[in-house]
């Protein structure tokens, strides 16, 4: 007789075939942890293991202020980041996992310059990264992230902060962000980012490119390669009334 699986996966399989009959229909929030922890006689920790998987799946996201909403019907290949405010990413940085590969300082060409938003020639720091799932789990994107000289200082404390570099930034520095643009285009992978992501060069990838802006100027930005087939950003508008 074979080994009964671990908690969390027979609390998962209840999720997940509960998602795909519409108990808990598209576009809805599951019922909150602790909710969950009491139908299931579960510890909070085996029920964030499942619910973290159906975040892995593409089935549900987790939303700020919303708990886990539910995404897709059946498990999904791609990646699904929603996304409608800062907390939104905050969450984001939260879910996944981030692991700095070298940090070094860079001067800019014109050409990345316009896209960090600094002058050509002038020093920054880049880190690259890779986000994953979870420790050891699939990769969602590589990652460079620019961060100008002035926040130097600051760059020895990312590897080890909780949460999104820029949130840390913005609160070590007291630097308030008055904006974050954020671009999507879809382009080649080159040599560097097709090895990270598992791929052949010249594979489409898809770009996010995120720039926080403070009264000084460009706090951090961010360059994200996603597997485009593998990857899908959703965005909510809500009309002004």
């Amino acid at each position: 007789m074979g080994a009964e699986p671990p908690r969390y996966v027979q609390i998962l399989d209840e999720l997940r075939r509960r998602v795909e009959d519409g108990t808990y229909p598209l576009d809805r929030s599951l019922p909150t942890e602790s909710d969950l922890c009491e139908e299931f006689g579960a510890s909070r920790y085996t029920i964030r293991e499942a619910l973290r998987r159906l975040v892995e799946q593409g089935m549900v996201s987790r939303r700020q202020g919303a708990g886990s909403v539910v995404v897709a019907a059946k498990p999904q290949a791609r990646y699904v980041h929603s996304l409608s405010s800062l907390a939104d990413l905050f969450q984001f940085a939260l879910d996944t996992h981030y692991e700095v590969l070298s940090t070094d300082r860079v001067k800019l060409d014109p050409a990345m310059a316009a896209v960090v938003g600094g002058e050509a020639g002038s020093r920054w720091s880049l880190i690259k990264g890779i986000r994953r799932t979870a420790p050891g789990g699939s990769v969602v994107c590589y990652t460079h992230s620019y961060v100008p000289d002035r926040l130097k200082a600051l760059i020895r404390e990312l590897p080890g902060c909780i949460g999104p570099f820029y949130a840390h930034l913005a609160e070590r520095s007291g630097e308030e962000i008055l904006e974050a643009d954020q671009e999507i285009r879809g382009e080649a992978m080159d040599d560097e980012v097709a090895s990270h992501l598992g791929r052949e060069p010249g594979t489409v990838a898809l770009r996010v490119t995120r720039r926080y802006t403070s009264p000084r100027g460009t706090l951090i930005t961010s360059l994200n390669w996603h597997v485009a087939e593998e990857f899908t950003s959703r965005m909510k508008l809500m009309r002004n009334l």
